[in-house]
């Protein structure tokens, strides 16, 4: 199971209970909102960790190429979660105690909390980056060109999540002006969540109905096919489909030489799959070649 998942799980279970517990004594409807984010968010690890394990389950004769898909569609689960309970709750919340405004009490204990959360999410995603390989600056670029869904949830998540925190700090210092700010920063928090599930719908719907590898990668596996096979004389196609996080499957159909043997072909083909294996290995490749003669 993921680390950054398990991490992230940990970290907002621990925030969600000192959010609840901050927003039941503050009356604060910024807090409530928070508290309902990272409540959220735990539900949303768990189904991550249930989509991780159905998705290990291997081939079999119902699915000949595994269960990997299984990420995706749990993933996109969690982006309608958020979207529903944790976004349209907090415009919700918001709404009502805009047009309610009321008194936020023991300011002193949300600031608190606010660290609490702060290091235990900043905690949480320097895991996810790390399982990425990827630095914060690059975050966006990471979430758009991944294809691990686990890795899009946690990143989105717990970046917004810090986002969240901001905002929650900023209608915090405003409720000392009008009590009307904590509302309007429970909206604010609303937009945020449905802002996230946005982007995870367009990045998951990519991948749940069949993205292939980039044009880059697609051209530098052509390139070494021409480079190191012996039978060939040309490649007709490269298709490639994302069947998993990070699991490619790869079709390679070209036309060989007439005059070589079958055990020749067969030599070649196998070798070059190893070596597009050990050049892609950032990928699990399910490589099938076909060969015409020609």
């Amino acid at each position: 199971m993921s680390k950054s998942v398990k991490a992230a799980l940990v970290a907002n279970g621990l925030i969600a209970i000192a959010k609840g517990i901050a927003a039941f004594f503050t009356g604060s409807a910024s807090m409530m909102a928070e508290a309902i984010h990272s409540t959220a968010d735990c539900g949303n690890q768990v189904l991550v960790l249930i989509g991780q394990h159905q998705s290990k389950r291997g081939k079999s004769e119902a699915h000949a190429f595994g269960q990997g898909k299984a990420n995706f569609f749990w993933s996109f689960v969690v982006a309608v979660v958020l979207f529903l309970l944790g976004g349209l709750f907090s415009i919700n919340e918001g709404i009502h105690k805009i047009m309610n405004p009321q008194e936020v009490q023991y300011p002193w204990l949300i600031v608190g909390i606010i660290v609490f959360a702060i290091i235990l999410e900043g905690g949480a995603l320097r895991v996810a980056l790390k399982e990425s390989n990827s630095k914060l600056k690059d975050i966006f670029k990471t979430i758009e060109k991944s294809s691990s869904s686990h890795i899009l949830v946690v990143l989105i998540e717990d970046s917004g999540a810090l986002v969240g925190l901001f905002i929650l700090a900023i209608g915090l210092v405003s409720i000392f002006v009008h009590p009307i700010f904590d509302g309007i920063a429970a909206l604010m928090i609303g937009l945020l969540l449905l802002s996230l599930s946005t982007v995870l719908f367009v990045e998951l719907k990519k991948l749940i109905i069949g993205e292939s590898l980039d044009r880059e990668t697609i051209k530098k596996i052509r390139n070494l096919v021409k480079e190191e096979s012996n039978v060939l004389v040309h490649i007709n196609s490269i298709r490639s489909m994302f069947i998993g996080s990070d699991e490619v499957l790869l079709i390679i159909s070209m036309n060989v030489k007439d005059d070589k043997t079958g055990h020749e072909i067969e030599q070649d083909i196998k070798e070059l799959k190893n070596k597009i294996q050990k050049t892609f290995y950032q990928h699990k490749l399910d490589i099938y070649i076909d060969v015409f003669e020609f």
